[in-house]
């Protein structure tokens, strides 16, 4: 069953000529039916604002010396950082698998003389270079020389 918003949420800026209906939250909002991928992509928002600032700990860390970056080695093994971090994880697949969805749709009919390829194919090539660089990132991180 739906319920009452605030009463001025979506009041114009001056009056109209009919009346319009109170405003009235979407019954099933914020985690039923398709509103449950808009509120958990909102909330990948505060998981990168998170990573953000254990990115910043880190490099803080690293610039006062061996002492504090070991330590910060350290803490970077505990089973609460690692959960967080396949959190995060998650929730780059998440975005990333829901923009390569959304992409083709966006693609304009033309472009200048030539049509854009299929959907299918525009999101094969998007996992391709996905596939690629991370392929790439994984070779360099551990320890190979391009």
């Amino acid at each position: 069953m739906a319920r009452p918003a605030h009463p001025h949420a979506m009041q114009p800026s001056r009056p109209g000529s009919t009346r319009t209906a109170p405003p009235q939250m979407p019954p099933r909002y914020p985690m039923g039916g398709r509103y449950r991928n808009y509120t958990l992509f909102d909330a990948t928002g505060l998981v990168y604002l998170l990573v953000g600032f254990v990115a910043l700990r880190i490099v803080w860390a690293l610039g006062s010396g061996r002492e504090a970056w070991q330590s910060m080695l350290n803490q970077l093994e505990n089973p609460l950082y690692i959960a967080f971090h396949v959190l995060a994880f998650v929730s780059v697949v998440f975005v990333a698998v829901r923009f390569f969805s959304l992409f083709p749709k966006a693609q304009p009919p033309r472009i200048g003389p030539a049509k854009p390829p299929p959907a299918p194919v525009i999101t094969a090539m998007l996992y391709g270079v996905w596939f690629g660089i991370t392929a790439v990132m994984t070779f360099v991180l551990i320890g190979g020389n391009l």
